[in-house]
């Protein structure tokens, strides 16, 4: 019998399928051709069947989808260890908005790179990165250009800001709502939607845009089918805002205006009360839970489960570096569901499963893209990674989910493969001289904090090894 020639053959691992049935298959195999996923069975099964030009041996990993992350702000690298102790409005005043005011297209190339590089090392082959208002085209352009050259599938999305000076927005980062909607035009012609690039449209909270722009945006939405991004109820500022503006919570007045939809991405939803959990499952709004920033800027414990329980689809986000001091996804895996039994008190409201599910099938419905990637099927994407036996970390393992949410780190992440490209291969990018992009990543943060301030509060008594 004559085999069946693919691009690349995965074999005896012990696969995490993710499929409708949860199945795991020990000595499985994966057949891989043209970016999707051929066969996924025993090795025993798909070794006579198939031929590859590469065969990649498993023995001891485990192979998972791959993670998906709902919610980052690449840019945001720079900014990693300057926002202590500040709640989200100042460290956003401080920090983040002086640093995308000041950045430059080639600061924003290495910064997104080395953000989309930590993904990788932690098993994620797609994001939604959210990046600020950019005083040029370039900086656009920069941006995903990183996004694509790190392998990643990604969703781009920049904020708009026509509105919120008295609130804080810096002025630097306001501009009318025509001139956003002419970014977008640019960036939908530039940037036509495919399965590995997709432009989305991101409102940066409810008080950074007027009604009329509010309104304008959604009328684009419809328009051209862009999905659309909003921080909602990160901290208690939103309702008050909103109370001071519209009379109502935020919530409320976002339903009462139609910008509640099946196609919105609503990120942190952290002060939400039955109410809106009501009206956000009405109206089939996604979530993008993102636990370890909201633990950091102390914006308090989003009610995931009651949002689980009444049915809404809920993906996990890192958020930006500068909020999360990591793009660590398996980090905030734990943290997602350990947040949550403690704030109920109780152990059982959460599993190690069910984190897995929002991380990768939750998350892929959340995108919009379940039919494409977020389980290990014959006809998706072949987006994964594996996870190797190789520290006293994760040894043993018992239950390789409850193994990959409570025990691993990223240093058990040997092997990412998105699109059928394999971007990482035993701990090493395959595409970049890592080493040299992390000396010219310190190097040039530090040079940007001391040029736009960011770094003001924290009376630093070093310099850099290199400045010695």
């Amino acid at each position: 019998m004559e085999k069946e020639v693919v691009d690349l053959l995965l074999v005896h691992a012990l696969i995490v399928t993710q499929d409708e049935q949860r199945r795991i298959i020990p000595n499985g195999a994966i057949a891989i051709r043209d970016g999707k996923i051929i066969a996924v069975d025993s090795t025993s099964q798909l070794v006579p069947a198939y031929q590859a030009s590469e065969v990649i041996d498993l023995t001891d990993q485990v192979v998972f989808p791959g993670l998906i992350d709902t919610h980052t702000h690449l840019f945001q690298v720079a900014t990693k260890g300057l926002g202590e102790d500040m709640s989200v409005q100042d460290w956003v005043e401080a920090v983040t908005a002086p640093t995308a005011i000041h950045i430059t297209p080639e600061e924003m190339y290495l910064f997104c790179l080395i953000g989309c590089l930590e993904h990788i090392h932690c098993g994620v082959t797609t994001l939604v990165d959210m990046s600020y208002m950019a005083h040029t085209f370039e900086l656009h352009e920069e941006n995903i250009r990183a996004i694509h050259d790190s392998g990643l599938r990604g969703r781009y999305t920049t904020i708009i800001s026509d509105f919120g000076e008295e609130y804080g927005v810096l002025p630097q980062l306001i501009r009318p709502i025509d001139w956003f909607l002419d970014v977008y035009s640019r960036l939908r012609a530039r940037y036509p939607d495919s399965d590995r690039m997709g432009i989305w449209m991101a409102i940066g909270a409810p008080w950074t845009i007027s009604d009329d722009g509010l309104l304008r945006a959604m009328e684009y939405a419809n328009r051209t089918g862009t999905r659309l991004v909003m921080h909602i109820n990160e901290n208690e500022v939103d309702n008050l805002l909103s109370q001071q503006r519209h009379g109502k919570n935020v919530i409320p007045f976002l339903n009462e205006v139609g910008f509640l939809r099946s196609d919105l991405l609503a990120v942190h939803c952290v002060v939400t009360d039955d109410k809106d959990i009501e009206l956000l499952v009405k109206n089939d709004v996604k979530i993008s839970y993102n636990p370890v920033s909201n633990m950091y800027l102390g914006s308090g414990i989003a009610p995931i489960i009651k949002m689980q329980r009444a049915g809404l689809t809920i993906g996990l986000g890192v958020d930006g570096a500068g909020s999360n001091n990591s793009q660590d996804m398996i980090e905030t895996m734990k943290v997602a569901a350990l947040l949550q039994k403690v704030n109920d008190r109780d152990a059982s409201v959460v599993n190690a499963q069910q984190v897995l599910d929002w991380a990768t099938r939750d998350g892929a419905k959340a995108l919009g893209l379940e039919k494409e990637i977020g389980s290990l099927e014959v006809g998706k994407r072949a987006d994964l990674f594996a996870v190797a036996i190789n520290t006293p970390k994760i040894v043993p393992i018992h239950d390789p989910v409850a193994s990959l949410v409570y025990s691993c780190g990223e240093e058990n992440v040997v092997l990412t493969i998105a699109d059928g490209k394999i971007l990482m291969k035993d701990g090493i990018i395959q595409s970049f001289d890592e080493k040299k992009l992390i000396g010219d990543c310190q190097q040039a943060a530090l040079g940007l904090a001391n040029r736009c301030g960011s770094n003001r509060r924290l009376g630093r008594k070093w310099v850099s090894a290199r400045n010695v």
